[in-house]
């Protein structure tokens, strides 16, 4: 592997290297895009707040709480294009669509829609290798839209890396700053995420400030980002008035990620399994739950885990290649709007403009009503002749949208 690798540092090779699966966990990076969905009940809060203030600092507090999962360091499988996730949210009626809808340069998109608020990302990353670490920077863009007060949020993360890849035991960092903006107000707020020093001090720490649209310190803002983030109140003789917890990792969370053999939490686990599928107990047969070399993973089988990832790879070069032979034009996702250029994006954002993605609702909802598309996990599979005593999780995974001759979901 070293062989391999050592000609390509400085470049961008997570996206170009196709890693074994035995350095894998069994969860697709679309499902790993939804987890950020954990901690939603944030929102909910957010949208129910009063002060702005203390509404920025809940957002925000959404934003750092993602990073409690970000320990983890197997890596999750490239969605193949076309894939899609979809999870249930914890108002048990409103769903999260998530879908494949790049392969170069790979990115995914997502939408989520409740009574409070709206989510919608644009999800990208570029990576620089560096011998023994791989820095990850995130490029996409994150839209948080509150009903109640009409306010529009975005997210600007810091850079992860991946420490000891070749050599030592792997782990990660977060460290830089993470900036959430009011687009509405123009309120920020600004954190310093703390790298991690020789001697590990200062690990895991976030500080900063809830800063008004004159640059004016609101609210103090500091914690750790896999565990907790706190807030209190800058008054004009610069002392702390109150102090407020927006945000802990429950110890229960911590238990079960320190006994899952991938050190997946209660959310992660439920993520991949059937419970967390829209209301209706129906599966679109592109989701990833239903890919069988992550399947294979998951039951600790890693040799048909490896031959199923090999054949999907191979499947959708071929597919590609019949695309362009019969010039069949550019391929377009089914449930995201391409905007280029139009896409509202702030300097931050810059490098994503030409290749946001906008969720498209009449596409979910018709594809949605289309019985043969879906699997049911509630029950028995849905299309005829199909052994219903088998796992619904293993029915075929479907997320080509060209054949030869026609499209699949036509």
């Amino acid at each position: 592997m070293w062989a391999t690798l050592k000609n390509m540092i400085g470049a961008d090779v997570m996206s170009v290297f196709s890693v074994p699966v035995f350095i894998m966990e069994p969860m697709s990076t679309l499902q790993k895009m939804a987890e950020i969905l954990q901690y939603q009940h944030l929102l909910d809060e957010a949208a129910d707040e009063e002060d702005e203030d203390v509404r920025l600092a809940l957002v925000t507090a959404y934003a750092v709480s993602v990073y409690s999962t970000m320990e983890r360091t197997k890596k999750p499988f490239n969605p193949i294009l076309g894939e899609t996730y979809e999870l249930k949210l914890d108002d048990g009626k409103s769903t999260a669509i998530y879908e494949q809808v790049s392969h170069h340069p790979p990115i995914g998109a997502g939408h989520a829609n409740t009574e409070k608020w709206t989510y919608d990302i644009t999800s990208a990353v570029k990576t620089k290798f560096m011998g023994n670490w791989v820095d990850v920077f995130p490029i996409g863009r994150t839209r948080i839209h509150l009903k109640r007060t009409n306010e529009t949020f975005n997210i600007i993360p810091p850079t992860s890396r991946i420490n000891n890849l070749i050599v030592g035991r792997i782990w990660v960092d977060t460290f830089g700053d993470m900036r959430v903006q009011n687009l509405t107000t123009k309120a920020t707020c600004d954190l310093q995420f703390t790298a991690c020093g020789w001697s590990s001090r200062g690990r895991y720490e976030v500080n900063g400030f809830v800063k008004d649209n004159n640059e004016k310190e609101k609210l103090r803002m500091y914690g750790h980002w896999n565990k907790d983030l706190k807030c209190s109140k800058v008054s004009d003789d610069e002392t702390t008035t109150w102090e407020k917890k927006l945000w802990q990792v429950e110890e229960s969370e911590i238990k079960v990620a320190h006994e899952h053999p991938y050190g997946f939490n209660s959310f992660a686990v439920k993520s991949i399994g059937a419970e967390t599928a829209p209301a209706d107990g129906k599966l679109l047969k592109s989701d990833s739950r239903l890919r069988p070399d992550r399947r294979a993973l998951e039951k600790a089988d890693n040799s048909t885990a490896s031959t199923q990832k090999t054949a999907l790879e191979e499947r959708q070069r071929a597919e590609r290649r019949e695309r362009r032979a019969l010039e069949c034009g550019p391929w377009k996702p089914r449930f995201f709007l391409e905007t280029g250029k139009n896409a509202e994006c702030t300097a931050d954002e810059a490098e994503i403009v030409e290749h946001v993605f906008e969720y498209n609702k009449n596409s979910y909802e018709d594809i949605r009503e289309m019985e043969k598309m879906c699997t049911n996990v509630a029950g028995a599979n849905t299309d005829e002749g199909e052994d219903s005593t088998k796992h619904p999780l293993d029915a075929e995974f479907h997320p080509w949208q060209f054949e030869k001759y026609e499209h699949a979901y036509a």
